[in-house]
């Protein structure tokens, strides 16, 4: 006969809460694993369950409370350092993640995914000898997770002797025994380790068989990406930006970095932040997450939005807008309230606020836009390198080109209909040409005064999420201009979607060769895990 305990009960609610978790209602699942935590108090599993669903609901200062308290309960739990970790990753908060994993991997040695992650924060952090063991041993403890390899391999140039480069080779070789997904990761990998030893003909068959292998699982509805940048212009005429200019929040501190991932916004945001008052924010979504609930609102709310309808917009729902923006950018990063002396400006580089631009300038008509490009064909080829978890178009190398077309198209109208003086455009092949050049005509921009720190951008110390991180922290090369390129049948697909104009930019078949650390000079784009945003290719293991 079933007894009726607390403790039985908690296990019951408990139980349901997994139940609720399984169905994707986190909501319900919390409150059940509350009710389990409240009859049950001692069994420290009820406190984990409350705490990795608050994480997974994306409130992640709860979710360290509750893991601290989960620790004082027991402390020698590493699946609880791991959690602990893994919230400080989410906040921002590397050095304080490192702490936690470390711990969790001194109670499990074995603890491969903690190695993987404190691989990826302390190379946020640039301690890139301390990533490189760690990911080594995330490898000898998993040396079957194809994650792992990929992870290293776009950190750190291998050697062919390297006992990881050989360990990748036997993966390879047993490909087939994976499933899709990770069969594109031990392509991804192995292409980048054999580009970095000069096999660039055999990198480039296996980069491509990655991206068939990922594009299988991928969603992408081309017709409504390309269609949204078509209507865009129609929606946002220099009429309607004309009419509604300057009924937002007239804050100047935003500078947003905007363009295609592996154009150079992680350099340009790293020379900004050199500059003492000037914050380096990252890629930051809070202006769409803004947008959306703008749009979101019920009719009949005065502060909705109405897309289709912008010529009716007003002041009393683009000054809101902005401040909510930046009310949030505030809230997620207390540098830009605490610092001494105060931060003056902060760079925004999510590079897909491409998109928003229009509506960015309606909200915050005084913010700055720096549009930054590299060629195209280099441009998408180093994308087509990479894994992008939420930017389905970069697996096939026909939609890809067509999304960069589209892309350029729709950057080409906002440049049109903005204002004089509140985009630039930053070339990526023109910076590392006449650098001291492009610096001082970025500072002018941004209203900031001359300061040198800012061409010695790779001493200035601070967080880069963006697989860019060791490339900032070196000085340029001008061989980072150009990468080694394939014979022009295998790129034809990418010639046709970018079309002439953008095409020959570049002459294919090139074979011009860039080691690794200097042709990755340009960026990718953020933080893995978060909604949203494209990821480093760094992304975490649970």
């Amino acid at each position: 006969m079933k007894q009726d305990t607390p403790p039985a009960i908690a296990s019951e609610r408990r139980a349901e809460g997994d139940a609720w978790v399984d169905r994707g209602e986190l909501q319900a699942a919390l409150q059940c694993f509350e009710a389990a935590r409240s009859l049950d108090p001692a069994d420290v599993v009820n406190l984990e369950r409350v705490a990795a669903t608050l994480a997974a609901l994306n409130r992640f200062p709860e979710a360290v409370a509750r893991y601290h308290e989960a620790i004082a309960f027991d402390p020698r739990n590493a699946d609880l350092h791991h959690g602990l970790a893994r919230s400080f990753e989410q906040m921002h908060r590397p050095e304080q993640a490192v702490e936690a994993y470390r711990e969790a991997v001194r109670l499990n040695p074995n603890a491969d995914g903690s190695h993987n992650n404190m691989a990826n924060c302390l190379q946020v952090l640039g301690r890139f000898d301390e990533s490189h063991e760690a990911y080594r041993r995330a490898i000898g403890a998993a040396p079957l997770v194809p994650l792992y390899y990929r992870n290293f391999v776009q950190s750190k140039r291998l050697a062919a002797d390297d006992p990881v480069f050989v360990a990748l080779e036997q993966l390879v070789g047993a490909a087939a025994l994976f499933t899709p997904a990770n069969q594109a990761e031990i392509h991804f990998a192995y292409g980048q380790a054999l580009s970095d030893v000069g096999r660039n003909d055999a990198s480039f068959e296996h980069f491509l068989k990655a991206n068939a292998q990922y594009r299988s699982g991928v969603r992408y509805d081309e017709a409504a990406s390309l269609g949204l940048f078509a209507h865009l212009p129609e929606l946002l005429t220099s009429e309607v930006l004309a009419a509604k200019r300057g009924l937002g929040d007239p804050s100047a501190a935003p500078i947003f970095i905007v363009g295609m991932p592996r154009s150079g916004s992680t350099l340009i945001e790293q020379i900004l932040a050199s500059h003492p008052q000037v914050f380096g924010a990252g890629e930051r979504t809070e202006f769409g997450e803004a947008l959306v609930n703008f749009i979101g609102r019920d009719a009949g709310d005065p502060l909705r939005i109405d897309l289709e309808a912008l010529d009716g917009v007003s002041a009393t729902q683009l000054r809101p807008l902005g401040a909510d923006y930046l009310r949030h950018m505030v809230t997620a990063l207390p540098e830009l309230r605490d610092a001494t002396p105060a931060y003056t400006r902060f760079t925004d580089k999510y590079p897909f606020n491409f998109i928003n631009v229009g509506l960015i300038h309606l909200a915050l008509p005084n913010a700055r836009f720096i549009h930054s490009t590299r060629s195209p064909l280099q441009s998408c080829l180093s994308i087509f390198s990479r894994i992008f978890h939420d930017v389905p178009f970069s697996y096939d190398l026909g939609e890809l080109g067509r999304y960069y077309r589209a892309y350029d198209a729709l950057m080409a109208h906002w440049q049109q209909v903005l204002p004089e003086g509140t985009m630039i455009e930053i070339k990526y092949e023109e910076l590392v040409e006449d650098f001291e050049v492009n610096v001082r005509r970025l500072l002018e921009h941004c209203g900031l005064d001359w300061d040198a720190r800012c061409l010695s951008f790779h001493q200035t110390v601070r967080q880069v999420s963006t697989a860019s991180a060791a490339q900032v922290r070196r000085p340029l090369y001008k061989t980072s201009v150009r990468r080694w390129q394939p014979q022009p049948a295998l790129l034809q697909p990418l010639l046709d979607g970018l079309g002439p104009e953008l095409a020959p930019a570049d002459s294919p078949g090139a074979h011009e060769e860039a080691p690794l650390a200097e042709a990755n000079a340009a960026d990718t784009t953020s933080t893995a895990d978060r909604p949203d945003t494209a990821a480093t290719g760094t992304e975490r293991k649970s």
